[in-house]
């Protein structure tokens, strides 16, 4: 085996190779264009049979690279970023190299790199979907603080109502000729803030309209799952699943797995602060519209209370009941 650690960076990677003994067999400093990762392939098929790539970021500097080396043919896995005992040597491009390699030849803290293609594009409608409605609640909290505050004859005009109400009612609203220039002014900004937010909500709702065209091309009877949206089966995809070993490691991964929180004779379980955070939103989505509208969901939550468990308790274990049943369906989903 021969093990290549590549240290990535925004403009230049830096790869190092060794042997099974340890010893290195070179390195190279490459640009993130593809001229620069044709060049790694050639140097890295200078090497022999049986390399395997070690990326530190696969998933961010080093995506570019991954995506390459995996269509070539290659072996690639993602290398954990040094931890602090690892640092006592120091710290530069070459050591870090060195060490991914090292860590690639002794197994330690690797992991399978997440899929291309259509993962990568439900991520980046994700992404979009969640900066317009982010922007929109912004200029909502602006438009009604400036609501509140605006002079008495012009808020008596617009009249009360939520963020939402207010933006409906002032885009139809034209500004009087008669009013103070001061009033007209702040008429003006109030709705310019309603119009970027409802064009805002609807290009969100466009976001999500196109998410549920992939995910049903994918899968046309995921959605039918009780409680499973588009942005929830978009965020439990986005994880990945299939690259995972099992649902055991499916859970840790979603931070739905039970942690240990057991003290003298209490013997208790508390929910994992760790792991995919937008796979845990998810899957807590999921388990509070069940737990609401679903009949044997809350009947379940209901018998765990009664054996003695807190709400949040019955909560988590619903969620890693829910992340169990998901895997089995996910794993078959095919992301090209």
């Amino acid at each position: 085996m021969i093990a290549v650690g590549v240290d990535t960076h925004k403009h230049e990677h830096l790869a190092r190779a060794i042997d099974g003994l340890g010893q290195v067999l070179g390195a190279l400093t490459i640009t993130t264009s593809l001229r620069g990762y044709g060049e790694l392939v050639g140097w890295l098929r200078t090497l022999g049979e049986g390399v395997v790539v070690g990326i530190e970021g696969a998933g961010s500097y080093g995506a570019g690279l991954c995506e390459y080396l995996l269509a070539e043919g290659f072996d690639v896995v993602e290398v954990e970023r040094p931890r602090r005992e690892d640092r006592r040597r120091g710290k530069s491009d070459e050591i870090d190299a060195l060490l991914a390699a090292k860590k690639v030849l002794a197994a330690d803290g690797l992991s399978t790199p997440r899929a291309g293609g259509t993962r990568q594009a439900l991520a980046a409608l994700l992404i979009a979907q969640r900066s317009c409605i982010s922007e929109r609640t912004r200029l909502v909290n602006q438009l009604q603080s400036l609501h509140t505050t605006a002079p008495v004859a012009l808020r008596e005009r617009i009249g009360p109502g939520n963020g939402r109400k207010l933006a409906a009612r002032l885009v139809k609203m034209r500004a009087r000729t008669d009013a103070h220039q001061s009033e007209r002014l702040i008429f003006t900004v109030l709705r310019d803030l309603a119009r970027r937010a409802q064009e805002l909500a609807a290009q969100a709702d466009a976001y999500k309209h196109e998410l549920t065209e992939l995910i049903s091309s994918l899968d046309a009877t995921l959605l039918d799952e009780y409680g499973v949206g588009p942005i929830s089966a978009a965020k439990l995809l986005v994880c990945d699943p299939k690259r995972l070993k099992g649902e055991a490691a499916f859970a840790r991964c979603n931070g739905t797995a039970p942690k240990p929180a057991s003290s003298g004779q209490t013997i208790r379980h508390r929910l994992s602060r760790g792991g995919d955070r937008q796979a845990n939103n998810a899957l807590h989505t999921i388990a509070r519209i069940r737990g609401r509208h679903n009949e044997q969901t809350r009947a379940y939550l209901d018998r765990r209370i009664s054996e003695g468990k807190t709400p949040r308790e019955a909560m988590r274990a619903l969620k890693r009941h829910i992340s169990r049943s998901l895997y089995r369906r996910l794993i078959t989903i095919p992301l090209t």
